[in-house]
């Protein structure tokens, strides 16, 4: 997407931002420097990144390091028009000091028939690299890669079939080994990254968290969204994800369920906007699919008969709902209670078929083709295709409508449908940790053994009419709808809401704040601050450290 834009648009852009910058942030004489990565090629990532990076640095003075580049089997798997070029540009203009091409500096120890570490040299002198990775972790970044990359749900049997494993295994350990440098040498300040997974980005995460380096990771969704992690919180127990779901869970109730009473009315306005919100992640439900306009249960006993019958099902027995996943999509990124994603579809399908007291619809992620080439979705659903109350169907086949009506209870392992479901007072269990799985919205299991006692209890539960979810669920879900898509969606001008698009409207957008709105207005820095001196793992909206009513 960087080259969509109008040259005109771009370079007016450039000039904004790097007048803006200058004036406001000054020369930077300090040894330190802050790490940011530019590695996915539409550029609304790129600025998440660099605004925030450049609020850290009016609080600590820093250099501002970019690393970026594109390798070939990445690009084949997502990249169509990665240019590093224009990524040096847009780095320059936000005032970096240096910009890394990562694989140009890895390529040579990678293809190495005794590969060693990688030299790096910044500011005039060599970086001393920290204790190096474990060969355990390192395996499974070399892992997750290759199944993204590949978009197989598993890695090979025998890694040395496929050449393309041994290819991954070669960049991941020099890729690790630059990072030890540039992030333990003792210099960096911190890391902000777009994605914590796989190589060219997880692995930096890694090394930034070895050496006690903050993280902080920006969400593509909103405004200006941020997690982060802090050494001083960091257990060392879990995946970086891991950690923050327990911070998240933390910070949820102490600053969100405990002032419930003062939150509620927002949630309830947030809970109603939701049912038609385009953004992320209801973005792949767009258009007039996205729209739930069930108001009361006669509305959606109406729209159940006509959907139930649509899919050859019985409106008056319970519908269990599966939601599959990205089979390729950061395997191992946080808990899960099967090995891999694919191993838990499989699993449950298999018990599926033996559960006949309710009905099964099982659906595809919605990007499915972007994470799978070996048509995984379409193999299972063939095993099962003589079942009559199991259906296996596209996602963008059902409506938003269609779905809410239908769905009596939700599986799944970390998909969104796990927040955005309770909302609405539909159960939902977990086969996984989320982001949001330790707030009290779904039954979050954790090791097949509960996981199917779970179903098995829900579905007991479902054909005796008990009630499977708790009004303080719902209402936790949808002061979590709050969280999410408000107190911790920062409003800030250089960074427009995801939909503004195409890039000219979202380069002239963000030109003009540049140009005219003085950043004693914005409030980018003060919410970063108040983040950074507190220790905070996610960015928010305003103060909510601030007692109830005193804001």
């Amino acid at each position: 997407m960087w080259l969509r834009a109008d040259k005109k648009a771009f370079d007016g852009f450039l000039d904004a931002a790097s007048v803006y910058w200058r004036k406001n942030l000054g020369s930077t004489p300090s040894q330190r420097y802050l790490v940011v990565e530019v590695f996915h090629q539409d550029i609304r990532v790129a600025l998440r990144n660099l605004a925030v990076a450049n609020a850290i640095r009016r609080i600590v003075p820093a250099q501002l390091v970019v690393v970026t580049g594109v390798e070939q089997m990445w690009h084949e798997a997502l990249w169509t028009e990665f240019d590093v070029q224009l990524v040096r540009r847009i780095a320059e203009a936000y005032g970096a000091s240096e910009v890394i091409d990562l694989y140009r500096l890895v390529e040579g120890p990678a293809r190495s028939a005794t590969p060693g570490a990688v030299q790096l040299e910044l500011f005039g002198r060599p970086l001393v690299p920290g204790p190096p990775i474990s060969e355990e972790t390192l395996e499974e970044f070399v892992s997750a890669t290759y199944c993204r990359v590949t978009k197989r749900p598993r890695p090979p049997e025998d890694p040395a079939a496929d050449p393309r494993y041994p290819r991954r295994q070669a960049l991941a350990r020099a890729m690790s080994s630059a990072y030890d440098a540039l992030l333990g040498d003792g210099s960096a300040v911190a890391l902000v990254t777009s994605h914590v997974d796989y190589d060219h980005w997880g692995l930096a995460v890694d090394s930034a968290r070895r050496a006690g380096i903050p993280v902080v990771h920006t969400q593509q969704t909103g405004c200006l969204k941020a997690y982060a992690l802090f050494p001083e919180t960091d257990t060392g127990k879990y995946t970086f994800r891991g950690e923050l779901t327990q911070q998240i869970g933390t910070f949820f109730a102490d600053r969100v369920w405990s002032r419930r009473e003062e939150v509620r009315r927002n949630a309830e306005l947030v809970a109603w906007r939701s049912k038609v919100n385009l953004g992320r992640p209801s973005w792949w439900r767009g258009g007039a699919s996205a729209s739930v306009d069930i108001n009361n249960s006669a509305e959606r006993a109406r729209l159940r008969t006509h959907f139930a019958a649509r899919l050859g099902f019985d409106p008056a027995r319970p519908v269990v709902a599966v939601f599959n996943h990205a089979v390729s999509d950061a395997p191992g990124t946080n808990h899960q209670s099967f090995p891999t994603l694919a191993d838990w579809f499989e699993e449950t399908a298999r018990f599926a078929s033996t559960a006949t007291q309710v009905q099964w619809l099982f659906q595809d992620h919605p990007s499915q083709f972007r994470y799978d080439s070996t048509g995984f979705f379409e193999s299972v659903a063939a095993r099962y295709a003589r079942h009559r109350h199991m259906v296996f169907q596209p996602s963008k086949d059902l409506s938003k409508n269609g779905l809410w009506s239908l769905v009596d209870l939700g599986v799944t392992v970390r998909g969104s449908v796990s927040n955005e479901l309770p909302a609405y007072g539909i159960p939902v269990i977990q086969a996984g940790w989320s982001e949001w799985s330790e707030c009290g919205l779904s039954t979050v299991v954790h090791d097949p053994e509960t996981y199917w006692k779970a179903l098995d209890s829900a579905i007991g539960a479902l054909g005796s009419g008990e009630e499977l979810i708790s009004a303080e669920q719902v209402e936790r879900a949808r002061l979590w709808l709050w969280f999410y898509r408000s107190a911790t969606d920062l409003f800030t001008p250089q960074v427009p809401q995801w939909e503004v698009w195409p890039a000219d409207y979202l380069l002239k957008s963000v030109q003009v704040s540049f140009r005219h709105i003085e950043s004693d207005a914005d409030p980018l820095f003060e919410a970063v601050e108040r983040m950074w001196s507190r220790r905070e793992p996610v960015l928010t909206r305003t103060d909510l450290h601030l007692p109830a009513g005193a804001r």
